[in-house]
């Protein structure tokens, strides 16, 4: 048994053969602060083993791992978007408005009728009708089937100007290609001059300047960043 002054600490007596006893500890070896019902030399985190463990700690005040933590909020740090540049805004502009008058002639030669009166003379066309063995409302056959090709063919351009504008690679490819086709064909195929000489080249003139565009310092570092 323990025995002492009040304002002491508690003592403890060997057991032995010597006095027939054994130790006994008091309920709370450590009033002040200790811990409670731990032994004497024993681990002083021992008594706190329930409660930390069930915290997720271990003893040191290290935390244990858990497979169900939350993960660490992702970081603030966005990827950097690029600013698309003012000439690609004006090559887009340029391509449509070059496509435009395809279009327009094109859906319109579909719906408003035809007469031989619409051909200017110098095309022979009463002559080229015998010459191939063809009607009229043959040949009224063939032009309207190839105004919806070129209808269709501007839509298109359209199309793929608007995916370079997207910032696709492959759309400002197409659309390169087609410009070289349709102004080399529009060239090759040029009249003498006057205002349907000019209706041509006015087009050739836009979509050649939108291409440009394209290729220029702020628009090929805008796709090369895109990549």
């Amino acid at each position: 048994m323990s025995t002492g002054n009040q304002g002491e600490g508690p003592r403890y007596y060997p057991s032995g053969p010597s006095t027939g006893q054994y130790a006994q500890y008091p309920q709370n070896p450590y009033p002040h602060g200790g811990a409670q019902g731990v032994p004497p030399g024993g681990d002083p985190q021992a008594g706190q083993h329930g409660g930390q463990h069930q915290s997720g700690q271990y003893p040191g005040g290290q935390f244990a791992y858990s497979p169900y933590a939350e993960a660490s909020p992702p970081g603030d740090a966005e990827p950097r978007q690029v600013r698309r540049p003012g000439t690609m805004v004006g090559a887009l502009v340029l391509l449509v408005l070059s496509a435009v008058p395809f279009l327009v002639f094109g859906v319109l030669g579909l719906f408003l009728p035809i007469s031989k009166d619409m051909f200017p003379p110098e095309l022979g066309l009463d002559a080229m009708l015998t010459q191939y063995n063809v009607t009229f409302d043959q040949f009224l056959q063939a032009v309207r089937l190839l105004l919806a090709l070129v209808a269709a063919l501007a839509l298109v351009y359209m199309g793929l100007a608007v995916a370079a504008f997207a910032g696709r690679s492959w759309g400002r490819v197409a659309v390169t290609a087609l410009t070289v086709l349709f102004c080399g064909f529009l060239l090759l195929n040029l009249g003498g001059g006057g205002a349907s000489s000019l209706l041509v080249i006015a087009p050739v003139v836009l979509a050649v300047a939108g291409v440009v565009l394209m290729f220029v310092r702020p628009s090929a570092n805008w796709f090369a960043a895109r990549r």
